[in-house]
């Protein structure tokens, strides 16, 4: 009892009655923490209490604290074991469909271009990666499911619709931030990067991404 008391003792400490509520909520929902924001208060406590964290949710979650950087930036989030969801049920741990990992690679990759240093983007610039862009079959088949010369103003608006839908999922996890939702204006995490790092092969190697993106797509 001692040793169990000794390991929650953080708990009792002023920044966690002021923050760990919020923070608990936010990583078992999945969202990834950073430095930026709304939630730089709750970067700030996760980093001063990692350890006795750690502690936390491998303890009572069974459930890994991670601390991931993409060079430059730091940020938090629960990871699972291999096995498993933890201490969690299934029905709680909402899993990605394969069609949004897909825009999420192709989102990433297109961030890496030279125009997008800002790490911004519009609904203009998705029209013109899905128009011109050098993989611009890829997107038109996720997105319109086939192949045309062109595509009616009914069906870019369900287009638009469908991607706003994954956004707003990828919000939720902290991957972007919806800069002006209504002017479709959204910019692009630091932690997005876990996404490159689950699908790192698919991501650098071209030729690979495509296999991957056809055989999710067929």
């Amino acid at each position: 009892m001692e040793n169990e008391n000794s390991t929650f003792e953080f708990l009792g400490k002023e920044s966690s009655i002021r923050y760990f509520a919020e923070a608990n909520f936010s990583l078992t929902q999945g969202k990834h923490i950073q430095n930026y924001g709304y939630d730089t208060k709750i970067w700030d406590y996760i980093n001063d209490n990692y350890g006795n964290l750690q502690n936390y949710y491998e303890l009572l979650y069974n459930c890994f604290l991670r601390r991931e950087s993409n060079d430059r930036d730091v940020y938090f989030y629960l990871d699972f074991p291999e096995e498993g969801y933890g201490r969690f049920t299934r029905d709680r741990c909402r899993e990605l469909e394969d069609k949004h990992v897909v825009f999420g690679i192709l989102l990433l990759n297109s961030s890496k271009e030279k125009f997008f240093e800002a790490k911004e983007m519009t609904w203009d610039d998705i029209e013109q990666i899905t128009e011109e862009g050098e993989h611009k079959e890829l997107w038109q088949r996720l997105l319109y499911g086939e192949l045309k010369r062109n595509y009616t103003p009914n069906e870019k608006d369900e287009v638009k619709r469908k991607i706003e839908r994954t956004l707003g999922e990828f919000e939720r996890m902290g991957w972007i931030n919806w800069i002006n939702q209504e002017a479709f204006h959204f910019e692009i995490m630091p932690s997005i990067d876990r996404l490159a790092k689950m699908y790192a092969r698919e991501i650098n190697e071209v030729e690979l991404t495509e296999d991957y993106i056809h055989e999710q797509l067929s």
